[in-house]
Order: structure tokens, then C-alpha cells, then sequence
């Protein structure tokens, strides 16, 4: 992780029950990927929401890649969770990039920033791209699907480096899902010449409208799950109604040891 102090300007960093995240509004965020751009001070931003934390405490590996990068607050139940512990946040410190997505991408044209994204079909990433292109004309951006080999050195994933740099990049999405985008940008980090790197989900699904946007209303009560499991219910019956149940035994643990010691 960057600096304390140089986060502190930015972002809150809040620790309870064996993680840690950093809870921002959209312009916190968008500040601080300008300035790391604008100083290139070297940022990796991943997101923490209910399905990743539930990862998170089931793969070691996955705990080593959170170890460095900021981790954004993408779920409202995480919200409720930190203000019952004290800590000063609201809604606004829940950022999915449905919202953030449009107003980073704005400065990145606005500020001449070399993007580039990596993931998702290939034919939902050209529509997507079509989508940015269309609506922040003038952006510099490029992409590469997430169909290559992403072990950890693998000549492909090499390339794929070796394509980011040529681009020279100053903002690298990568969305792949977790936990597989927060560990090919843990392997590769210190091959990839991109100042901000952030790890972004699904997020080019929405902006090529392969996946339907929520209602805004939904995503600030903490019921946006709920309309994504309707709307797909074979892809996210388990991630929803299952995995809260074990996460909330893991925090349960945590609480618990917490206690005794």
C-alpha cells in the first residue's frame, strides 16, 4: 500500500474483524487516481462486497493479494457493518462502479490519461469500448479480453503486459472477476508500468448493457442483489443465498477471538 499519509488525503482506512478497507466517495476516489496519475505514485485499488470477502477468508492466497491495495467499499451491508463498529461512514462511501465508472472515465478524457482494460468476452468488451468511446469522445483507451492464459509468468500473460506498457497506460481496469483479477494484478504489478491499477468485476457487462443496470435507488438501500438475483438467478442464487451465511460465520470467528484476546 502507498503511503499512509498520502492515502490519508484521499480515503479512510478502517480495520475490524480480520480485514481492512478503505471507504471513499466517488470524488475521493476519482482525486486520488489523479493523483497518482499526475505524481506517478505507483496505486492498486481492489473492491471489497460480500462475495469477495467471503473469498477472501476462504484463500490465503487471495488475503496475501489484499495485503498491499486499497480496497474500496462496493456493498452497502459492509457500510452498516462499519458504522455499528464507530466508524464515520455513510452511503456515499459505497462505491459500485456503476456510479464511478462515468465520472473516472470523464477525467481520464478530460485530463488526456491513457486507459486501458482487460477482461470480459471479446464481444463484450468492443461494446463496451463503443459505448466509452461514444459517450467520452476524444478518450485514449484500448483493451484486451480475459481470454488468455493468466498464470503467473505464462507467456500470455506476458503479452499482455508487454501491450499495456506499449500503451503506455496510466489507468489499468482489470475485470476478471475475483478472485482471479486481484491475483493476476498481484503476479504482475511490478511488470505493469500503469500508476493506477484498478480492479473492476463485471464492471464493462453494465457499460456494454450485457447485464442491466439496477435502479440507483436499489444499489443506496442495499437491494441491489436483490434485482440482479431475479434478473440471473442460476448465476448468483449461490453467491447470494449461500455465501452471506458462511461469511457471517467467518466475522462471527473474528468477533469472537477478538473477544477472548
Amino acid at each position: 500500500m502507498p503511503e499512509d499519509n498520502w492515502i490519508a488525503q484521499y480515503v479512510k482506512t478502517c480495520r475490524l474483524l480480520g480485514f481492512r478497507v478503505n471507504p471513499g466517495t466517488v470524488d475521493d476516489y476519482v482525486a486520488l487516481v489523479a493523483a497518482s496519475i499526475r505524481d506517478r505514485v505507483c496505486c492498486s485499488v481492489f473492491l471489497h462486497n460480500l462475495h469477495s470477502l467471503h473469498e477472501y477468508f476462504r484463500s490465503p492466497s487471495l488475503r496475501e493479494c489484499f495485503r498491499q491495495p486499497l480496497a474500496l467499499v462496493d456493498g452497502m451491508p459492509i457500510i452498516w457493518l462499519l458504522q455499528l463498529t464507530g466508524h464515520d461512514v455513510d452511503r456515499s462511501h459505497r462505491l459500485t462502479y456503476v456510479d464511478f465508472i462515468w465520472p473516472l472515465l470523464t477525467r481520464a478524457r478530460d485530463e488526456g490519461w491513457r486507459v486501458f482494460v482487460v477482461g470480459q468476452p471479446p464481444e463484450t468488451l468492443d461494446a463496451a469500448l463503443e459505448v466509452i468511446r461514444r459517450r467520452c469522445p476524444g478518450i485514449q483507451i484500448r483493451g484486451r479480453d480475459g481470454f488468455f492464459d493468466k498464470t503467473a509468468g505464462s507467456e500470455e500473460s506476458l503479452a499482455v503486459v508487454d501491450e499495456i506498457n506499449r500503451h503506455e497506460t496510466d489507468l489499468l481496469l482489470v475485470g476478471m472477476g475475483t478472485p482471479i483479477q486481484e491475483q493476476w494484478v498481484h503476479d504482475h504489478a511490478e511488470s505493469i508500468e500503469a500508476p493506477a491499477i484498478l480492479t473492476s468485476g463485471a464492471c464493462m457487462e453494465y457499460v456494454a448493457g450485457a447485464v442491466k443496470t439496477p435502479p440507483r435507488w436499489m444499489g443506496r438501500c442495499g437491494l441491489e442483489w436483490s434485482y440482479r438475483l431475479l434478473e440471473n438467478p442460476r448465476r448468483f442464487a449461490y453467491r447470494y443465498l449461500v455465501e452471506p451465511w458462511v461469511l457471517a460465520l467467518f466475522l462471527m470467528r473474528n468477533l469472537l477471538a477478538g473477544s477472548r484476546s
